[in-house]
């Protein structure tokens, strides 16, 4: 069995999204439904980016993180 990031399993989704809020409703509802530890940051942070591409950055450091290989998830990217 392999473990996989929550994001992971919508990511795709994420990045077919046409707009930011719609991105945000994709994270923000997948979220809801875990037990995610950081689940309530992780939903606040997505809230407060302003563009897709904010939006698709922080969605592939997340999954890189998860992995060990992260970079920071400052909100002024």
């Amino acid at each position: 069995m392999k473990i996989t990031s929550t994001l992971a399993s919508i990511a795709s989704l994420v990045w077919e999204a046409e707009t930011a809020e719609q991105a945000r409703e994709i994270i923000s509802g997948h979220l809801a439904g875990t037990n995610v530890k950081d689940r309530d940051k992780m939903i606040d942070d997505v809230q407060q980016l302003n563009t897709l591409e904010q939006i698709h950055r922080y969605v592939a450091n997340s999954l890189l993180k998860y992995e060990g290989l992260g970079t920071s998830l400052k909100k002024d990217m």
